[in-house]
């Protein structure tokens, strides 16, 4: 029963359960007294005289004396729990106080409930508006909040029992208690879970004062240490303190200009200002694009002067820090993998005012997506070349242990030079070999689906936590299957319909819908789009079987197309 969606670590818990007991006790220790005055009242107006039994019926005598009673029982029994909080209230032992306090009501409340069925047949607010009160008032571990609340749900059935005997009665009573107790259950359960998640916050943000304040302490020793050696080599430590001192003062100057100057960077939307040069190395020039994340930009390299894209990423709050985390996957999955036909990373820095950025190469070209939206099917010697080029970029990501996971017509650059795409986009990627967590898990969340669902495979759509590149191969076929025919192998317009027809549905064959399709090529789109992954070929065995058929077709080697639709696109 313990909120696992709330983690702590093992040296955690024991300051937690201190915590939680020192609350407790202030709260019971606050409330206590009152609570003994109440039951001093109730003995002294409920317990009945002899004078008062000659005039009163029986049963309301009777009645009073047993509520007197029951008072009179409780008065002892939280007296004693008092002066046990007063002194053992935070103790390992002590800590059991507040469970008893909880569970002594409780009691109280079922007892009082049946006494009060000698009076009248609906007597049981007494026990709702105790176990309503604990519920909110003292915070118990779950398990033990189970049972207190068990015995104490199991004391008023058998007190309405016994004390009520009409059955109609019982059964118009019972159900209400129970449903409160029910109630007041969840209600400590909600109230033990946010303790549980503000010690927590609490606990991260002392862990990170901490990792601070030893940063700053490593940081400091690093400096004396330093200092230390160069007063003992130097023979003229006044004169080196002196300059050390100005040196200071000019890197303070300079650093408040450069504060200055961060504002004048940025433009009305919050974008970087032509001009601006990010590592002393990167010229901003155009905007290219815009995310949630960051912006990406044209740029010029002062180094090599040629055009460059600048991913530009910061992040402002902690709930963009997983995007951030990305970007840097990113950025590292690219870097490792060298093939023409995917974009080069350059440079990956922070800036001086805390941005994340990224240079790559500025490719020039289209995207397939926007040659797929004319709706004309490619020839298909031409498409199956496209797919082996792709699908050698695609095993050369592999062969280093990376999954792209979204390869789609948008992530697919045509350019004009060899060998005429370009594969964009490892934002999602996975590194097989990512360092794992405490807890045992990769940097992707286990069962998190990331990807575009019309390119997803079945264990995509599942949310699989173990993904392998047959999942960039299921990508590959569809995307062929649209050159080919023109149109999606499964016709849904909401992602609930694609999904269901990836993980459910047999793709058409495309030499069924059109005979010009061969069915040599149609076999292989076939193969790619299987629902068992292990069924489908891996990226480099596609790419030979592509390559060969397009070969046979008289297919260039390079997917620069004779006509010019692609410089007349550019241009």
């Amino acid at each position: 029963m313990e909120p696992s969606a709330i983690a702590l670590e093992p040296d955690e818990l024991e300051p937690f359960e201190q915590q939680i007991a020192t609350q407790n006790r202030r709260r019971l220790l606050v409330i206590g007294v009152p609570v003994l005055a109440m039951h001093v009242v109730h003995v002294l107006l409920y317990r009945t005289t002899d004078a008062q039994r000659a005039v009163l019926e029986p049963q309301i005598a009777r009645w009073g004396d047993a509520v007197a009673a029951v008072h009179a029982i409780t008065f002892v029994v939280t007296a004693c729990l008092y002066v046990g909080l007063l002194r053992w209230g935070t103790t390992r032992a002590g800590r059991w106080l507040a469970p008893a306090a909880v569970l002594t009501y409780l009691l109280h409340g079922a007892v009082i409930a049946g006494v009060d069925q000698i009076s009248t047949a609906s007597g049981v607010a007494p026990f709702m508006g105790f176990c309503l009160f604990m519920g909110v008032v003292v915070t118990v571990r779950p398990a033990v909040s189970l049972v207190v609340y068990a015995i104490g749900a199991g004391a008023f059935v058998e007190a309405i029992e016994l004390m009520q005997p009409s059955h109609a009665s019982r059964t118009a009573v019972l159900p209400n208690g129970l449903s409160i107790a029910v109630v007041s259950l969840v209600l400590s359960w909600m109230l033990y879970a946010s303790r549980r998640r503000e010690y927590a916050g609490q606990a991260t943000i002392q862990k990170q004062r901490k990792v601070l304040a030893e940063l700053n302490s490593g940081l400091e020793r690093r400096v004396q240490e330093q200092v230390a050696e160069i007063v003992e080599r130097a023979e003229q430590v006044e004169q080196l303190n002196a300059q050390l001192q100005a040196q200071v003062r000019e890197r303070s100057t300079e650093l408040s200009i450069a504060l200055a100057k961060l504002a004048e960077q940025r433009d009305g939307r919050g974008r970087l200002r032509p001009g601006v040069v990010l590592g002393e190395r990167f010229e901003i020039a155009e905007t290219l694009g815009e995310g949630g994340m960051g912006v990406v930009y044209a740029g010029i390299d002062r180094t090599t002067r040629s055009r460059v894209a600048i991913k530009v990423v910061q992040a402002r709050s902690s709930t963009q820090l997983d995007a951030l985390h990305r970007f840097l996957r990113e950025a590292t999955a690219a870097a490792t993998v060298a093939h023409p036909a995917i974009v080069r990373v350059l440079h990956v820095d922070v800036s001086e005012d805390g941005m994340l950025f990224q240079a790559q190469e500025l490719v020039e070209g289209v995207t397939l997506q926007s040659r797929l939206e004319e709706g004309r099917p490619w020839e298909p010697g031409r498409a199956a070349r496209l797919g082996s080029v792709l699908c050698e970029a695609l095993a050369a990501a592999h062969a280093r242990g990376i999954v792209h996971r979204d390869v789609k017509p948008s992530n697919v650059m045509l350019t004009p030079v060899a060998p005429g795409l370009k594969l964009l986009d490892f934002g999602i990627a996975k590194l097989h070999d990512l360092p794992r967590g405490p807890d045992n898990r990769t940097a992707t969340a286990q069962g998190a689906i990331l990807g575009t669902p019309a390119y997803m495979a079945p264990e995509q759509v599942e949310g699989s936590k173990e993904l392998t590149a047959a999942v960039d191969v299921y990508a590959v076929g569809v995307l062929l299957f649209e050159l080919l025919a023109g149109r999606h192998p499964f016709d849904e317009k909401t992602p609930w319909g694609m999904a269901y027809s990836h993980m459910c549905v047999e793709a058409p064959d495309l030499h069924a819908l059109s005979g010009s399709i061969p069915e040599e090529l149609s076999a292989i789109i076939g193969q790619c789009l299987r629902k068992p992954p292990a069924e489908r070929p891996t990226s480099s065995d596609l790419a030979r079987t592509l390559g060969a058929f397009a070969s046979t077709r008289g297919a260039s080697e390079s997917i620069r197309p004779a006509s010019d639709w692609i410089e007349a696109w550019l241009h």
